[in-house]
């Protein structure tokens, strides 16, 4: 799917991008009807002929694939982190069973207890940063 943009609830298909210094200054945009306009961006375009459409093209440019793409690859890193989650949680098992009673001392408890909660809190920012996506992507 290409990039569209959203002006007040319609959605067009944009059909050419005019890019100026690693900024978009115009698109150009085609109807239900298979007509062309242009519209220009408030901040970036250094001309707009008179009575042409000036839209903030940061807040209304949106690119599907592109935010298909990210939900598809933090919806990977939730499955990845969630394993090595569960990993971790069977390595402090595997130590509590090892030092049976005895003191933890020397052993790899604390460092893997820290990396556990550490993972656990980047999961939940992955987690929040998936529904972010979403929900920006599919409201």
């Amino acid at each position: 799917m290409r990039a569209v943009i959203n002006i007040k609830g319609t959605k067009l298909s944009v059909v050419g991008l005019n890019i100026h210094e690693d900024q978009i200054t115009s698109v150009q945009v085609v109807d239900g009807e298979g007509k062309v306009a242009t519209h220009y961006d408030s901040k970036h375009a250094s001309y707009v002929p008179e009575g042409a459409s000036v839209v903030n093209l940061k807040e209304v440019l949106e690119f599907p694939d592109a935010n298909k793409e990210i939900v598809e690859d933090l919806n990977q890193l939730l499955i990845d982190s969630k394993d090595h989650l569960k990993d971790l949680g069977n390595q402090i098992i595997q130590e509590v069973l090892i030092h049976n009673g005895l003191p933890f001392g020397d052993s790899a408890l604390p460092s893997l207890v820290k990396e556990y909660k550490e993972h656990s809190d980047y999961i939940d920012g992955v987690a929040s940063a998936l529904e972010v996506v979403k929900r920006d992507n599919y409201a």
